[in-house]
């Protein structure tokens, strides 16, 4: 698929994911590098423990980062990187 002109993007790593965590906000991101983003959440790359079924994510409304809602086929949120 073609985004922007570029066909490399990806899932960051939820090392990744953490990083634009910002506590005290709601959502909890700097909204002025990431307007409109949902307070929800956002899979990460990363799958939990060896369980394939499982990926952990972040949760834009407190910030949490967790596998609650892990499973792999529930819909959430994404924010692709390259």
């Amino acid at each position: 698929m073609v985004l922007a002109g570029y066909t490399d993007w990806r899932l960051p790593s939820i090392d990744e994911l953490e990083t634009i965590i910002k506590l005290g906000t709601a959502p909890t991101i700097d909204t002025t590098y990431f307007p409109n983003t949902n307070a929800s959440y956002y899979w990460s790359s990363t799958t939990y423990a060896n369980v394939t079924s499982y990926a952990w994510n972040v949760h834009f409304d407190g910030g949490g980062v967790n596998v609650y809602d892990g499973v792999k086929t529930v819909v959430n949120c994404v924010r692709c990187v390259r």
